[in-house]
């Protein structure tokens, strides 16, 4: 997925000329391929299991209610916003998300692979125990965002923010830190085996790793 460009218009899907247009009649169908959905808002909806192959979602509004275990197939996100929404155990393969914003989502347990995040805002996310691989995320900033026991392989965040990351007992494998313009963790010091870092930010985390194995450092 990093070396893809990510969408920025709709017409840069190949599969925009397929798309047809969402009606709340439809809400309820399985799957939901080749499905735009286009503005309004789904307020407390649940759509536990349901699938998305090849669709998109502009401008969309997702408040409370469930998408738990949901498919979300080669799909694309612009400027959508999920508050408060279950989405955990949901899987989401080769898909794209730009300019949107999550905010106190139950995202656990979830399996995101070959997935890109660009200019996105989290906040409260909690991605317990889920499975990364091959995500991106670029230009996004990360607030108070949960990693607590997953698994981080080939992850990189490319000019994002981490305020207040936690990573206990996170696995992490390969995920390039290098290019994080803010670096603060709250938790998972010990969990930074398999990161990549400049010696800039090892230097300014230096601190923290002594204290979580319990070194102290006295220049007297």
């Amino acid at each position: 997925m990093s070396g893809r460009p990510v969408p920025t218009e709709i017409s840069d899907l190949p599969y925009a000329e397929d798309l047809r247009p969402f009606s709340m009649e439809q809400l309820h169908d399985d799957p939901h391929e080749g499905v735009h959905f286009d503005g309004g808002g789904f307020d407390r909806v649940h759509l536990t299991g349901a699938r998305f192959i090849e669709s998109a979602f502009t401008s969309a509004r997702w408040s409370g209610g469930s998408l738990r275990r949901c498919r979300f197939t080669d799909v694309w996100l612009h400027t959508v916003r999920v508050t408060g929404t279950d989405i955990a155990e949901s899987v989401w393969l080769d898909s794209s998300i730009v300019d949107s914003v999550f905010a106190g989502a139950a995202s656990f347990d979830c399996e995101v692979r070959r997935v890109v995040f660009s200019s996105c805002k989290l906040d409260g996310v909690n991605f317990r125990a889920s499975r990364m691989d091959d995500v991106v995320f670029e230009d996004c900033v990360l607030t108070d965002v949960d990693f607590g026991g997953a698994s981080l392989s080939r992850v990189s965040f490319p000019g994002s923010s981490l305020r207040k990351v936690h990573l206990a007992k996170a696995k992490l494998r390969e995920v390039d830190l290098r290019g994080a313009v803010d670096l603060d963790l709250t938790s998972g010091f010990e969990s930074l085996a398999g990161a990549i870092v400049t010696r800039g930010q090892l230097i300014a985390l230096a601190p923290a790793l002594a204290a979580s194995t319990g070194i102290s450092v006295r220049d007297e």
